[in-house]
């Protein structure tokens, strides 16, 4: 009986083993593999990739002749020229028509000036005072000879009525027929007088209308003939740009139509094709200082690229790495931000396109950086989740535990935090499956 009872116990241990190791093993089939790492201490790395081209550091502009006919480009780009050399050719019948053009358009505007000479020159004429003038020394002769008259025929009325009376009857009466024919006359030299004074008065009315008259009259002479000046002043400030032009013009024939170079340099661009009718707006570009590698800095990445770093870039058709430092940041024609190296090798084509790596590490160094595989976010804020030795139903097993962090500053790869992770814990920085917290993970070698 009692063998019985023990063969029962152990079978029981025996079943009981199997059970729990095709446990283990069902389990170790269903957990996730994961990756572990140490927190470590270190600083962090500002990368990044782009493209970019080979640039010209110092250019000159060269703007061609307004209005001509190309015919030729004489240098292609890229080319070395010298100053004096030619560049474009100019259509020489097309030039000639420009130069007839542009001398009848002297003539035309020298005639317009010479019309406008004599339309500004004085005019003869009688002042509007002449006149009035006339009038008034006639008005005031005519009131001197009424005073006069009037005074000579009051003195003769006077002197009459001075005289005695006569006796005699007849005496009597004759003087009194003598006093009325004096007062006659005195009343005919007061109506002349009076009539005298009141021409007078008008005259001199007249007179001062026509000297205001004439004052006006000078003002606006004086006025017509400065806007006669200042018409031929803007005449002749036509005139010498229009004399330039056709000395340019004249330039331009007696060269054959040949644009030059200003000074040396690289072809860079001729401004205009063979057939183009030039605008003004046309430029030779010629490169003559030294040339610069360029890159585009991701919008991102703006402030970390600074005077002074370095990139390491590839040239197209070169295989080799060529470290450049950093000269300087600007901006292009569109807004986005570049760095720019100088180069010494002044053998390179503009617009060849590069490649290149930035990499800087911070001066900062922190205590704790994981790699940003392993940081979580829930709820706004940060943890990561740590391999710890747990024990269950199964026995002891790794299981993931959530440990919250603060994140100092990221770069690409890391981040540094701030958290109570002891040095030793293992962080799960992969995963063959989703793992949370309170999962059973188990550790890859």
């Amino acid at each position: 009986m009692k063998k019985k009872i023990s063969k029962m116990i152990l079978s029981f241990f025996i079943v009981m083993l199997c059970c729990t190791l095709i446990a283990r093993g069902a389990s170790s089939m269903t957990v996730a593999k994961v990756k572990t790492e140490r927190a470590g201490r270190g600083s962090l790395t500002d990368e990044f990739d782009g493209t970019g081209s080979i640039q010209a550091k110092d250019k000159v502009y060269q703007s061609l002749p307004k209005d001509q006919k190309v015919i030729d480009i004489l240098v292609s780009p890229g080319s070395a020229v010298h100053a004096g050399e030619g560049i474009v050719r100019l259509d020489p019948a097309y030039l000639e028509e420009q130069y007839t053009q542009q001398a009848q358009e002297i003539e035309k505007l020298k005639l317009r000036m010479e019309q406008q000479r004599i339309a500004g020159a004085v005019k003869a004429r009688t002042p509007a005072t002449a006149q009035a003038q006339l009038g008034l020394d006639e008005a005031a002769d005519a009131l001197t000879a009424a005073q006069e008259a009037y005074q000579e025929a009051w003195s003769r009325y006077e002197a009459a009525m001075a005289e005695q009376i006569p006796d005699q009857e007849e005496d009597a009466a004759a003087l009194e027929e003598k006093k009325q024919q004096l007062q006659s006359e005195l009343e005919t030299a007061e109506d002349v007088l009076e009539t005298a004074e009141r021409s007078y008065r008008s005259a001199q009315g007249a007179c001062n209308i026509a000297r205001q008259d004439e004052a006006n009259t000078q003002a606006n002479e004086a006025s017509e003939a400065k806007a006669s000046r200042a018409a031929l002043a803007e005449m002749e400030v036509e005139l010498t740009a229009l004399q330039s032009k056709m000395d340019k013009l004249a330039g331009l024939r007696d060269s054959g139509g040949i644009v030059t170079a200003q000074t040396d340099g690289i072809l860079e661009s001729a401004g205009a094709g063979e057939g183009t009718i030039t605008t003004g707006t046309e430029q030779i570009v010629l490169i003559t200082g030294s040339m610069e590698a360029c890159g585009v800095i991701p919008d991102d990445k703006i402030a970390t690229a600074a005077e002074g770093d370095e990139v390491e870039a590839v040239i197209q058709g070169e295989t080799k790495k060529k470290p450049l430092k950093i000269g300087r940041i600007g901006q292009d024609e569109e807004g986005r931000f570049l760095w720019y190296a100088p180069l010494s090798d002044t053998s390179y084509r503009v617009g060849t396109k590069l490649t290149f790596h930035y990499s800087k590490k911070s001066q900062d160094s922190y205590d704790k950086l994981i790699p940003l595989t392993a940081l979580r976010e829930a709820g706004g804020s940060s943890y990561v989740l740590i391999a710890e030795i747990r024990s269950g139903i199964l026995g002891e097993s790794y299981t993931a535990v959530r440990v919250d962090v603060t994140v100092l500053k990221k770069d690409d790869n890391l981040a540094a935090v701030e958290t109570n992770l002891p040095e030793e814990a293992k962080i799960i920085i992969e995963s063959s499956k989703y793992v949370k917290e309170g999962d059973r993970v188990r550790l890859t070698e």
